[in-house]
């Protein structure tokens, strides 16, 4: 059995754990890497080491081919194109990179993108807008919004908007849209796509504390429409592969649901579907290097709620 690498692991403790045990159980070494040498998930792989895959995935590729490492999971979503477009380079090299095509990934990262894709494929979303800088009054019937940048992720720059000074303000600053306030509340579907693009699983959890768009207190809900929402969703969306997650609002009274964005990748709440039998790393690696086939599973746990806190690892720095 071949390695396995996460990439950019970071603070992501939780989802390291969970790679290393699908590996270790195999006798394969868990690797992960980060830019920031000070990284947390260094006390919790077999080998941790310093690269930056910001600019260049060149020293990831020959780090990879010298370690015998046969499976990359990207985690960050600045890098997921940059991987995409190098996975023919790296499978010359027998390294499989567990991300989706670059067209999908195009398509999601942009948000605009997402909701003329949405529009098109008869998606339910909110009605979402471009701000433009040089008439920020043609929005001014639709207030209050939320504004959010077009490539932004996670809840960074998200903005509630009821004042045309703030659209102008925002227009002027960069690239912004603006999107309709959705009624109903927040989940997010932890969903994996098979190879041949199926939507095997689609966990909905319903997000209770949220801190930089990661929910720190969530639980699993069953709920059909956002089941429903998920699978229409990957239908409509050819090259999405392995874990990813998808922002939407359910509203109750009328049993419906709006789908927000898509984020191509593991999401920070994932070790929740992982903990509710979701178990989408397992996955990725059976159909990666076992060459498995897999079927759909529906059987998780409903109603498991994930309670987060922060603690701490020591060390010594080396120099």
């Amino acid at each position: 059995m071949r390695n396995i690498l996460l990439s950019s692991a970071g603070s992501k403790v939780a989802l390291a754990r969970i790679v290393a045990l699908s590996a270790r159980k195999r006798g394969a070494t868990f690797f992960a890497t980060d830019e920031n040498e000070n990284a947390p998930t260094r006390h919790f792989a077999d080998v941790f080491e310093t690269i930056d895959t910001s600019s260049s995935l060149d020293a990831l590729l020959d780090y990879c081919s010298d370690q015998a490492i046969g499976l990359v999971i990207p985690s960050r979503h600045s890098t997921l194109k940059a991987f995409a477009k190098a996975k023919p380079r790296f499978q010359e090299r027998g390294i499989q990179i567990g991300v989706s095509s670059v067209d999908s990934i195009e398509m999601c990262i942009n948000k605009l993108n997402t909701f003329e894709h949405f529009t098109r494929s008869g998606i339910p979303t909110p009605k979402t807008f471009a701000l433009d800088p040089e008439s920020p009054e043609l929005i001014v019937p639709q207030l209050p919004l939320i504004a959010k940048p077009v490539y932004g992720s996670g809840s960074d720059r998200v903005h509630f908007v009821d004042k045309i000074e703030t659209i102008a303000q925002l227009a002027s600053s960069e690239e912004f849209l603006a999107q309709a306030i959705a009624p109903g509340i927040e989940y997010t579907i932890n969903a994996y796509v098979s190879k041949d693009g199926r939507c095997l699983c689609e966990i909905p959890h319903r997000r209770i504390a949220v801190e930089n768009g990661e929910s720190m207190q969530a639980t699993t809900e069953r709920i059909p429409a956002l089941a429903h929402l998920a699978q229409t969703i990957v239908e409509a969306t050819p090259g999405l592969w392995g874990p990813i997650n998808i922002q939407a609002f359910y509203d109750p009274e009328s049993e419906s649901a709006l789908a927000i964005e898509i984020n191509p990748r593991i999401g920070g709440g994932y070790p929740l579907a992982d903990k509710a039998k979701g178990e989408f790393i397992e996955w990725l690696i059976q159909e990666t290097l076992e060459d498995r086939a897999l079927e759909a599973f529906d059987s998780w746990t409903s109603g498991l709620r994930m309670l987060r806190f922060r603690e701490s690892v020591f060390d010594f720095p080396s120099h």
